[in-house]
């Protein structure tokens, strides 16, 4: 109880003296290419880097809710009671993107609200950082190029026996034919 009248004194106090919490946000893929039809991770981070706790975090993101994707697991819209100063919180959301193959497509910041203090009247508004312009690949393209080609390569190691197996069945059965003293 004691310690709970201290830091509600310490953060009253630093309120008081006018400094808020300020937010850094983030936006950013975890996967290296952004597949049509195949999931894709996108992480955000929030992070305090001001000296009060940030208070009523709202993370939005409005593009995934509106546009042409099929949420997976996660929630396009998220809140956080309070962030304390020098705190990151992150989320994850996995959507699986329904747009246009071999286009570029150009993913816009998720909007944060929040309140830079407990005792803010005002809430702030911000943008996490942008993915910028990125090109959507088919998922026939993307397999194509990181399959493993178990086909090609029967069929390539099939093709390599008879070159190679020939000349070792000739030297085998003259082998044969002809010990060695």
């Amino acid at each position: 109880m004691l310690t709970l009248l201290v830091l509600t004194a310490l953060v009253g106090g630093v309120a008081a003296d006018g400094v808020d919490g300020y937010l850094l946000a983030a936006k950013e893929f975890a996967n290296e290419v952004v597949v049509s039809g195949r999931d894709l991770t996108i992480k955000y981070t929030l992070h305090n880097v001001g000296d009060s706790a940030i208070v009523d975090v709202t993370l939005a993101d409005e593009e995934i809710a509106a546009g042409s994707y099929e949420v997976v697991s996660g929630l396009t819209t998220v809140k956080f009671a309070s962030i304390a100063p020098g705190a990151s919180v992150s989320h994850s959301l996995v959507v699986r993107p329904q747009l246009t193959p071999d286009m570029k497509h150009s993913f816009s910041g998720a909007k944060v609200t929040y309140k830079a203090s407990a005792t803010a009247s005002r809430v702030q508004v911000a943008t996490t950082s942008a993915p910028g312009l990125v090109t959507v690949e088919s998922y026939e393209s993307f397999a194509r190029k990181t399959s493993p080609h178990y086909a090609e390569w029967a069929t390539f190691l099939m093709l390599c026996v008879v070159p190679l197996g020939i000349p070792y069945y000739q030297f085998t059965t003259s082998r044969a034919k002809y010990p060695t003293a």
